[in-house]
């Protein structure tokens, strides 16, 4: 009887036992989390912060799920290190599990900034579901909060506690919001929607220190201004959590590198979700790429190969879509926030809503990147070109005028149907 281990609660992990057990009826599958929590989405607490979900409602699967399964669980204890030559894992309380296949979704870990204060009470990081509950117990009594970091996890944070009627202020060491996934023009708008939304959004500005003798008071800026609050989010800075595969011969750079059977460079240990490194088909190199549909697939395609599946990923490149404030978002691609486009030409356009803007990356005669804001109609089709590297030179005038449903590009989809697998290219039908 084969016995898999899965470290990890979460996307990746979950969906890495559900293919298992759906594959192999007998096999013992023990997943293993640092935290005691039924199968919650991490996306959707915000939703918790602001008091518009109840727990029960970031369910992504019944709480009945391990059981449903036969799955072991060991919940509340750390795995703290790979013994890829024993083929087991060590656990924080010094337990050693044994495997023949291990799957790692460890996904990433917020880093507190080191500046003085930082440990005083009332200083919260907001990626756990205990997080969220831990803001909302201190809630009581706050009218002022300050938000370090202009991310997306800082971005709801925010906007979750303005929702619950507390005074924000979002402090941004870049030039802009939503710096590592939109460019400039984007992110002004986001901004302005924010403010008149009641937050305040301070960029090219950091923490220096955290004010008050325990308790948070304020903090204070490296340009020495003082910001009075009660309390500090820290939404920035996630980090892959690597740690446990150390000093081990399972490759790493910015977190775990797979191939594209979610394979690490040892032997029957596999990698999936925030914690993997994976090939990016627009970069041209693997990339750290932390999105929930990525995670779920590494997780279904990392099982499949523990069954002798031969399972390969499909196209991925980095993609957004997300609300902020009632405000959408979908990106795609190069979009010149965390690289040079080498030989691009960017073209960005504004309305006719207020609150719209378009801005798409050509390089040659592809596009490989873009982001929309406001109006997101008919991304899909702007992903499927680019992640495919389809030549849009017939369609480039269109495309810029906004005019690219499906449709329109259907033709030259047709074209390129050799890019598309089989599925894939039946499901680009099936939005006609």
């Amino acid at each position: 009887m084969m016995e898999a281990l899965i470290i990890g609660n979460h996307a990746a992990g979950l969906t890495a036992a559900e293919t298992l057990r759906r594959g192999d009826s007998s096999c013992k599958i023990t997943v293993i989390s640092k935290e005691v929590v039924p199968p919650y989405s991490r996306c959707l607490i915000p939703y918790l912060l602001s008091g518009e979900k109840q727990v029960e409602e970031l369910l992504f699967k019944p709480a009945s799920f391990y059981q449903d399964h036969s799955l072991d669980t060991r919940f509340g204890v750390e795995a703290v290190k790979v013994l890829a030559d024993e083929k087991a894992v060590l656990l924080a309380d010094g337990d050693k599990l044994a495997y023949d296949a291990l799957v790692i979704a460890t996904g990433g870990t917020p880093s507190l900034p080191r500046i003085p204060g930082i440990q005083n009470q009332g200083v919260f990081s907001f990626r756990t579901l205990e997080d969220a509950r831990k803001i909302l117990a201190y809630c009581d009594g706050v009218e002022k909060a300050v938000v370090l970091g202009g991310g997306l996890i800082g971005l709801k944070a925010a906007v979750a506690l303005n929702h619950r009627g507390i005074q924000v202020s979002v402090v941004v060491g870049s030039p802009n919001v939503l710096s590592q996934i939109v460019a400039a023009p984007e992110a002004e708008v986001f901004e302005e929607h924010l403010a008149e939304g009641g937050m305040e959004i301070i960029t090219r500005t950091n923490p220096a220190r955290v004010l008050g003798a325990d308790r948070v008071e304020g903090i204070e800026t490296t340009e020495g201004r003082k910001i009075a609050c009660q309390m500090v989010v820290v939404g920035k800075g996630v980090r892959a959590n690597t740690q446990l595969v150390a000093d081990t011969d399972i490759r790493t750079e910015y977190g775990i590198v797979i191939d594209d059977r979610c394979r690490t460079s040892v032997p029957d240990v596999y990698a999936a979700g925030d914690v993997a490194q994976s090939r990016d088909d627009v970069r041209k190199e693997r990339w750290m790429n932390a999105l929930w549909p990525h995670a779920v697939e590494e997780g279904r395609v990392a099982a499949e190969n523990v069954l002798g599946r031969e399972s390969t990923l499909g196209c991925r490149t980095s993609m957004n879509a997300f609300v902020v404030g009632d405000l959408p978002l979908i990106s795609c691609g190069l979009t010149g926030a965390r690289e040079k486009v080498e030989g691009g030409e960017e073209i960005t356009l504004k309305g006719p809503a207020k609150r719209d803007c378009k801005r798409f990356i050509f390089q040659g005669g592809r596009l490989v990147g873009f982001a929309l804001v406001g109006n997101v109609a008919n991304a899909g089709v702007l992903t499927s070109l680019v992640t495919k590297g389809i030549d849009v030179g017939k369609v480039r005038h269109e495309i810029v005028a906004g005019h690219f449903d499906f449709p329109l590009m259907l033709p030259l989809i047709r074209d390129n149907r050799d890019k598309f697998s089989e599925p894939e290219y039946q499901e680009v039908l099936s939005l006609l």
